[in-house]
């Protein structure tokens, strides 16, 4: 089986989405980076972006791509709704930040709620590859590497951010 590079592109942006993300709600249920916040959800959006461009290059007959939304236990139908309820809560999330007196401060259950939807997107993404006919993928490890990637790659672009922001890491 060869490789599908735009999967893996698309897999990895994801997961680095949910780590900045989650990451942006955890300095924010710390009261820390606040000069980034805003920063770092727009980050989220444009990788995830970036993410959604790479999958359209998997797709032979990217307008067959609604076929693949046909059922609710679909794979690609769980991801397409985890990622536009991330998108809406993101969105949500920056306009929270705007509208605060210091452009940062966010009400902790926001930072939870951010937490939360970063978790479900990076274990939908997971999820929908284990499939009985790929027994290689077939596995919770699939689950537990992505989320382990998205915890890896979002503290750490969170770090560069805040420490190109000026704040403290």
């Amino acid at each position: 089986m060869e490789l599908q590079w735009p999967l893996i592109l698309f897999t990895t942006l994801t997961a680095w989405a949910c780590g900045v993300f989650g990451g942006a709600g955890v300095l924010a249920l710390k009261g820390a980076g606040k000069k980034s916040q805003q920063l770092l959800a727009i980050l989220s959006c444009v990788l995830l972006a970036l993410g959604g461009i790479a999958v359209f290059f998997h797709l032979q007959h990217w307008e067959r791509i609604f076929n693949g939304f046909g059922h609710i236990t679909s794979g690609i139908t769980q991801e397409l709704i985890a990622i536009v309820v991330f998108v809406v809560i993101a969105v949500a999330y920056f306009v929270m930040t705007r509208k605060s007196d210091d452009g940062g401060t966010l009400p902790k259950w926001m930072a939870w709620v951010a937490i939360a939807i970063s978790v479900v997107l990076a274990t939908v993404c997971a999820h929908s590859y284990m499939m009985p006919a790929r027994p290689a993928w077939d596995s919770v490890l699939e689950v537990l590497s992505i989320v382990g990637a998205a915890c890896l790659l979002g503290p750490a672009t969170c770090a560069v951010v805040l420490a190109a922001k000026g704040e403290e890491t």
